[in-house]
């Protein structure tokens, strides 16, 4: 798939749908997309636990 194709199933599968990934153009393989894609989920994840637990511990 294509950086297009790419960004497109990243926003549908990860239900977020004004991401703009920075990725280079290439033909990216189902099991490339299926990293980027575990990596920005859990990226995510990280980030909203960081962001709960510093509201949290804020007030």
């Amino acid at each position: 798939m294509n950086r297009q194709e790419l960004e497109t199933r990243l926003r549908q599968e990860l239900a977020i749908p004004f991401y703009n990934a920075k990725i280079a153009e290439s033909d990216y393989s189902e099991s490339e997309f299926q990293e980027m894609k575990a990596e920005l989920k859990a990226d995510i994840e990280q980030y909203a636990h960081d962001y709960v637990n510093e509201t949290n511990t804020n007030g």
